[in-house]
C-alpha cells in the first residue's frame, strides 16, 4: 500500500492546474481581443486611416461653404457688388442684351 501513495493520478494533476490554466486562456482572450477586437489596435489603426480620410473631405466642404457664403455675401443687399451681380446673372441666368456678345473665357 506504501508504493500507491506515491503515484500521482491525472485527475488530481489537472485540478491543481485548473485555476492557472483557467488564467491563462483569460489572459489569451483578453490579449487577442485587445489587438483584433472592435476596439483593438488594428480597428484603432482603420478608425485614424478613416479619420484622416474624413477630415480632408471636412476641410474641402468648409473651403467650398466660405467661397459660397462670400459668394452670397457679394450677393446681399448690404454690400452688393453690381458689377459681381452682373457677371452672376450674365453666367447663371445667361442674361444679356439683344446686340451683345458674350465671349467667355475658362479661368
Amino acid at each position: 500500500m506504501h508504493r500507491l501513495s506515491h503515484i500521482r493520478l491525472p485527475h488530481l494533476d489537472l485540478r491543481r492546474r485548473a485555476p492557472a490554466l483557467g488564467l491563462l486562456a483569460l489572459y489569451a482572450y483578453l490579449a487577442f481581443h485587445a489587438f483584433s477586437g472592435s476596439q483593438g489596435l488594428l480597428s484603432w489603426i482603420s478608425y485614424s486611416d478613416e479619420a484622416e480620410v474624413l477630415q480632408s473631405r471636412l476641410d474641402v466642404r468648409q473651403t467650398r461653404h466660405a467661397e459660397l457664403k462670400a459668394r452670397v455675401e457679394a450677393l446681399s443687399n448690404d454690400g452688393l457688388d453690381l458689377d459681381a451681380l452682373e457677371i452672376a446673372a450674365r453666367r447663371d441666368l445667361f442674361v444679356s442684351d439683344a446686340n451683345e456678345v458674350t465671349i467667355w473665357l475658362d479661368p
